[in-house]
């Protein structure tokens, strides 16, 4: 499968013992179509030209007044925050729970 643009990052949160969660301004359909929780593994890709290989979970977020969206959750140990505007693309795979650990 070839690599597929999720979002641009326009929201980057911190979530002490969870890892850093990931937001874009832009609806990205294929997150939809995933189940909550999955992981993926994804390429990050920085302004500077740096790529970086992350792993992510697909979670939703809820904030009051608005509907839920789906964000992704870094979760690879060291995960720091990441500029508004990185790119996340997804090159199709999911990580199995026994990878996570």
């Amino acid at each position: 499968m070839k690599d597929q643009l999720l979002f641009r990052v326009t929201e980057c949160v911190p979530l002490t013992g969870l890892g850093v969660l990931l937001l874009g301004a832009e609806v990205a359909p294929l997150l939809a179509s995933l189940a909550l929780h999955t992981a993926l593994a994804l390429t990050l890709r920085y302004s500077s030209g740096r790529s970086v290989a992350a792993v992510a979970t697909v979670e939703e977020v809820a904030r009051p007044g608005e509907l839920p969206v789906r964000a992704l959750l870094l979760t690879q140990e060291a995960a720091g925050p990441v500029p508004v505007g990185t790119e996340v693309w997804w090159s199709g795979t999911e990580i199995g729970w026994e990878q996570l650990f």
